[in-house]
């Protein structure tokens, strides 16, 4: 299922007292949804990473990469303790699970950790407890894990994890990762080509070893494309993060840039011809949002009202909701303006 609806089932899944677990392909934002999750629970308070006894207006997250840890890392140490002239063995737990207040514990990895670590995990979702340790009331705990069918190292999940938790699986959509990457200052560039060609998003194939594109393949890419590097690097830097074809599809995409219109015709008000290639008008909505962000405050409102109205002649809305959207996340004043609430009136029926 994809992510949106994801996180609708894991909050009713918590809701009800119980644990969901996130199952689906390496860098598809399994992780970015628990975030999500995170700040959903913690409901406006501070949260603090790591923290395992957050105040009351705080949220805790811990977060344990399972394949990294050993069981003891978990389940503490065995060490003898005096009781009556005679020893029995406790557990030395390592200080790093909650002690108080209420916060979400993640278990990512689950299925590349050791059949050890897995038991002691299992312990914890089903029991709440390990030994003499106890999880304290306020503390949720979600998993997540790759399919063993992903090549990522993880084993089939054994079947008392399955019987104790809500198994989510865990799909791409391209849509959902637009949301999220409008609102989380992924590069325009790498929107727009995602936007223009959504059968980039997420390409796997687990015969292949060389990089290929993942929702968080492109994020890095982001990145790296924010530090404007040199153009002649472009295709080189892209093929290390989403591989060959990708790279090439991408590199050729930004060459459109070269091809949009008059800019300062469009936002101008002037009548400028419209292309029909997909790229092209993509590539030009992207041009338009940079002449946005950098246009003054006298300017910028003719300059999106001149723009949009040339951007809603283009063949499908979805232009104008990638505009649109893109240019309020530079420009957030512009949702004040007639030319917006136009906008949203005239398409209320899409999510702008």
């Amino acid at each position: 299922m994809k992510p949106s609806d994801a996180l609708r089932i894991m909050k009713s899944v918590i809701k009800g007292g119980n644990s969901p677990f996130l199952i689906g392909g390496t860098g598809i934002g399994k992780s970015a949804v628990v975030d999500v999750l995170t700040e959903y629970l913690a409901n406006d308070r501070k949260i603090v990473a790591d923290c395992i006894n957050p105040k009351k207006n705080e949220y805790g997250s811990i977060s344990f990469r399972l394949a990294l840890y050993e069981s003891v890392d978990l389940g503490g140490v065995p060490v003898p303790v005096e009781v009556d002239d005679s020893f029995v063995q406790r557990r030395a737990f390592l200080g790093n699970l909650p002690i108080s207040g209420e916060g979400l514990l993640f278990f990512d990895e689950y299925g590349q950790a050791s059949p050890s670590v897995q038991a002691v995990v299992g312990q914890l979702i089903y029991e709440r407890r390990l030994g003499e340790y106890q999880l304290p009331e306020g503390w949720k705990i979600v998993c997540a894990s790759n399919r063993a069918t992903d090549r990522a190292g993880s084993n089939k999940l054994p079947s008392h994890v399955i019987g104790r938790t809500s198994l989510i699986n865990f799909e791409h959509d391209t849509n959902d990762w637009m949301n999220w990457a409008m609102e989380n200052d992924v590069h325009l560039d790498v929107m727009a080509f995602i936007q223009a060609m959504p059968n980039f998003l997420n390409v796997f194939d687990p015969k292949v070893i060389t990089p290929q594109p993942s929702p968080r393949s492109w994020v890095r890419l982001s990145d790296t494309l924010k530090t404007e590097p040199s153009r002649d690097l472009l295709q080189m830097i892209s093929e290390a993060d989403v591989g060959e074809e990708a790279s090439i599809e991408f590199t050729s995409f930004l060459s459109l840039k070269d091809k949009v219109p008059d800019l300062d015709a469009i936002v101008g008000g002037k009548d400028v011809e419209v292309s029909d290639d997909n790229g092209l008008m993509y590539a030009t909505c992207v041009a338009l949002v940079t002449v946005l962000k950098e246009a003054n405050k006298k300017q910028v409102g003719s300059f999106f009202k001149n723009s949009l109205k040339y951007v809603e002649k283009f063949p499908t809305p979805e232009y104008g909701i990638f505009f649109v959207r893109s240019v309020i996340g530079a420009r957030p004043e512009l949702m004040d303006t007639a030319t917006f609430s136009k906008f949203k009136v005239d398409n209320q029926d899409l999510e702008v």
